[in-house]
This record gives structure tokens, C-alpha cells and sequence, in this order.
């Protein structure tokens, strides 16, 4: 099973709802993110994504708490990973702040969605070939060991 913990971004970067639309779309240029979790007195309250900021400009909005999408599911490190992949297909939600002891300690992305879920593909192909080959190897095995030339060896 795939942990939370495994596959989320521990590095969130964050910004207050009360902060400008400018300081948002720098702190999303300089750390090379594509959304920061909105905080209010230390609660992630929100998500502002690129889309967002984009909508802002146009729309002349200047705040983040005006362009924040409150449409975000908080998770702990011990929520199933299908739960998220629920969440993500159903409510079309694409950030998950992963909170613990009320202290924000990662976020997961539908991109590390996307990633654990092709590792997890990769793994498993990769069990069933092995598992192919001591099939092959064992069925080889005994053809020989069952043919008049294996019987006159054994």
C-alpha cells in the first residue's frame, strides 16, 4: 500500500489570504510552484492556483482571499491513497494539503498522483514478469525431467 507520506511535496510553499495577487504570482515564480496553500492564523484555509492568479489580473482582483479556490480536500498522512484518487476523479480536486497534529507537513498533487500510480504500475509488471520467468523456468524444468532423454539422465 502507498503511503502518504511517500509521495507527497514536503516542502509547501504558503501565503496568507490577505496578501496581494502580485506577492502570490512572485512566490509562485521564484520557488517554480504552480499553487500555494492560503493560510489564516496558521490553518490551511485554501488553495490559489496559476489559473487563479490569472483570473485575478484580468478581473483587476487584488487579494488572494478574493481568488482563493476553497474547493480542497485536507488529508492526514494516514488517509488512503484511494480516498484520494476518489476525491480527485469524483470532485475533480487537484491539491491535497496533508495536515498532521494541525501542522501542515506536505501537499500531494494530482501530478504525484499521477507518478505513485505509474511507480505502482511499473512495480507490479515487473513482479509478474519474474513471476513468468520461474513459471517458464519450472515448466522447463519438468518437460525436460518427464522426457525419455531427462528420464535416462535422472
Amino acid at each position: 500500500m502507498m503511503k502518504i507520506r511517500n509521495i507527497m511535496t514536503k516542502d509547501v510553499v504558503t501565503i496568507d489570504k490577505n496578501s496581494g495577487i502580485m506577492e502570490a504570482a512572485t512566490q509562485m515564480i521564484s520557488k517554480s510552484v504552480s499553487s500555494l496553500v492560503v493560510f489564516d492564523k496558521n490553518k490551511p484555509i485554501a488553495i490559489i492556483s496559476e489559473k487563479d492568479i490569472i483570473k485575478g489580473i484580468i478581473c483587476k482582483k487584488t487579494r488572494v482571499k478574493d481568488l482563493m479556490s476553497k474547493e480542497f480536500m485536507i488529508i492526514s498522512p494516514h488517509t488512503k491513497f484511494s480516498e484520494i484518487s476518489k476525491s480527485l476523479r469524483e470532485k475533480k480536486i487537484q491539491r491535497f494539503p496533508v495536515v498532521e497534529n494541525e501542522k501542515l507537513i506536505g501537499l500531494i498533487t494530482e501530478t504525484d498522483i499521477i507518478q505513485a500510480t505509474r511507480d505502482f504500475t511499473r512495480f507490479h509488471q515487473i513482479v509478474q514478469e519474474i513471476i513468468l520467468a520461474i513459471f517458464g523456468l519450472a515448466t522447463a524444468f519438468f518437460l525436460f525431467y518427464f522426457s525419455p532423454l531427462g528420464a535416462s539422465i535422472f
